[in-house]
């Protein structure tokens, strides 16, 4: 039961994700990293659709990892790359093949074998210092704000997947806000939640978040633009839960071994992605016939 609803979870959030992007590519193209972008896609009814069902994937994961073990759990969320990849294809009028294909099981592979071998315990701390948080929020702002200036000195696939990373580390500040702010909630009130500042947080964090990810599917295609979000994402979860919420990682040497060879196959996973010729295909006009609009303000 849990992990049938791990897997729908995954399913949920990796259609939501596809039809994201196929809203985001109807974007004008001087919206990237812009809030007009995000301006532009809140009006949008397919790209609202999307977010609708990758909140209740969402949910459905968070269920899950509340009735069954997080280190069995979360790798199955992570294949929703694979459940993604064959919507997206259909929808948009492309072919994966076998570069796109194994890329993206390299990533999955990865971030797996990563989840397995470590087995990270998220931490259940309710009472982490601000102080904390600031170090931890300012280490992942930093890291993006670096991901974001590489990025955008990048061909459009490579800026895709690095900006992917950066909202992939954004997710996973946001998720362990969130675990944060819940249980302040179950514990204090709704009350208490409300004064305190982790609310607020999430929500600054999450808007920054979508729009880096939204920037990346506007850029390009899904196989390139949506792996390395998933695979930033709990790996910055693990790095804070370890930091802020005492959480754990086993570090035996065996195990942190298989730690960093799933890290190197993710990596390879995302360059292979990176370097696939339907970036080329998501740019040509003739791509989308349907929407003439793509070809105001190209460079």
């Amino acid at each position: 039961m849990v992990y049938a609803m791990a897997v729908c979870a995954a399913a949920l959030s990796g259609i939501g994700n596809a039809i994201q992007q196929r809203a985001a590519a109807r974007a004008p193209s001087a919206s990237v990293l812009h809030w007009r972008l995000l301006g532009y896609l809140i009006h949008q009814r397919l790209w609202l659709s999307g977010i609708a069902v990758a909140v209740v994937g969402n949910i459905l994961a968070g269920i899950a990892l509340g009735l069954g073990s997080a280190a069995l759990v979360e790798p199955l969320t992570v294949t929703g790359v694979l459940f993604a990849l064959p919507v997206a294809a259909v929808w948009s009028r492309y072919r994966v093949g076998r570069r796109e294909w194994s890329g993206a099981i390299a990533v999955v592979a990865g971030v797996v074998a990563f989840l397995l071998a470590g087995e990270p315990s998220p931490g259940q701390r309710a009472d982490a210092p601000a102080w904390q948080w600031a170090v931890a929020a300012g280490a992942i702002g930093m890291i993006t704000a670096g991901l974001v200036s590489l990025a955008r000195r990048m061909r459009p696939q490579h800026e895709a997947a690095v900006l992917g990373l950066g909202a992939g580390m954004l997710f996973g500040l946001q998720a362990a806000l969130t675990s944060t702010a819940m249980r302040r909630l179950f514990d204090d009130g709704v009350l208490s939640l409300l004064l305190s500042w982790t609310p607020y947080a999430v929500v600054a964090v999450a808007v920054i978040g979508i729009l880096l990810a939204q920037s990346a599917y506007k850029l390009a295609p899904l196989p390139v633009s949506y792996p390395p979000v998933v695979a930033a994402e709990p790996l910055a979860g693990v790095a804070i839960g370890i930091g802020v919420l005492e959480g754990s990682l086993r570090m035996a040497p065996l195990t942190l071994a298989v730690e960093v060879l799933g890290l190197g196959v993710m990596t390879v996973g995302v360059y292979t992605l990176a370097a696939t010729h339907l970036v080329e295909a998501h740019h040509r006009p003739h791509h989308l016939p349907h929407l003439p609009h793509l070809h105001h303000g190209s460079g």
